[in-house]
């Protein structure tokens, strides 16, 4: 009797003992944001609506400086990660964009956008602008000494042509001067051009936007070719106008690189086709600013009577 009593303490003793030493968990304050950007409140570094960061104070130099070479030499959507790629793996880099994989990558249209600005920065800075300056003048301040002693048939022929080459040059200005936005306005152009050439097929297995994506990584090629003819043109300015002539052809090689892998075909009928689209593109791009320069001389002439 006396063993059991002896135990039934013992069991009691160390009972009490555990609940003595056991002490309840404590979880320590997790700390909650308010996302600036949607207004959703959450726990992590990051909103898991929209993804912005919890961190998003006030702009700082070094804020920006930070988010500039990240935008650069990140692998993560940057821009010299995207260049490597476009030099090195332009067809399948595209490809990869219309399968999904897009974060990797800098987005199509704000890099061309990104290098069109670094081209009116350089033809600005370089002096290639000037010539270009030149070229208008001659246009533009064509002299309008007519000989007197022709027939008047002959000097209102004349009188029109002066007016034509003043068009022109007004053309050449507006072109120049509004590069990025001529450049931007023509892709429907091209859209238009590849999608006859692609083939039937290719236009039912893409969508219109998806022609886009290559076409805007085909012109970062082609607006990187220009940007360094302005640089040649620091150092020769016959060599950059030998380099203008062979514009043609970088852009047929850049379209059949972002293209080739997309389309399935071989280099030889990626090329061919490209070099249709082409010209299919400037027939109608001169058809057009043939039919603005005539509308606009008889505005102007109409204007005059």
């Amino acid at each position: 009797m006396e063993n059991e009593i002896q135990n039934k303490a013992q069991i009691d003793e160390i009972q009490t003992g555990s609940q003595t030493e056991i002490q309840p968990e404590t979880h320590p304050e997790v700390k909650t944001h308010k996302c600036l950007n949607c207004g959703t409140e959450f726990e992590r570094n990051f909103c898991p609506e929209c993804g912005q960061s919890a961190d998003s104070g006030r702009f700082t130099m070094r804020f920006i400086f930070e988010n500039l070479v990240a935008a650069f030499t990140s692998k993560d959507g940057g821009i010299w990660f995207t260049l490597k790629n476009l030099f090195t793996r332009p067809g399948a880099m595209v490809v990869d964009m219309l399968n999904g994989k897009r974060r990797s990558y800098f987005s199509p249209f704000p890099m061309l956008f990104f290098v069109l600005t670094v081209y009116i920065l350089l033809f600005t800075l370089t002096g290639s602008r000037g010539e270009i300056k030149e070229l208008e003048r001659e246009y533009l301040e064509t002299e309008e000494t007519i000989d007197l002693n022709l027939d008047e048939k002959t000097q209102k022929s004349l009188a029109r042509a002066n007016e034509i080459q003043k068009l022109f040059g007004q053309g050449v200005r507006l072109y120049n001067n509004h590069y990025t936005a001529v450049t931007m306005l023509t892709i429907p152009l091209f859209l238009f051009a590849t999608r006859a050439w692609y083939g039937k097929s290719n236009r039912k297995r893409y969508y219109r936007a998806e022609y886009l994506v290559a076409i805007a990584y085909s012109m970062v090629i082609v607006v990187l070719y220009r940007c360094l003819t302005s640089l040649v043109f620091l150092f020769s300015d016959d060599v950059e106008d030998t380099m203008l002539n062979f514009i043609p052809l970088v852009t047929i090689a850049a379209f059949t690189a972002c293209f080739r892998r997309m389309l399935g075909f071989s280099i030889a009928k990626t090329a061919w086709r490209s070099l249709l689209a082409l010209g299919l593109y400037y027939i109608i791009l001169g058809t057009l600013l043939l039919t603005i320069c005539i509308g606009l001389y008889f505005f102007l002439i109409a204007g005059r009577q």
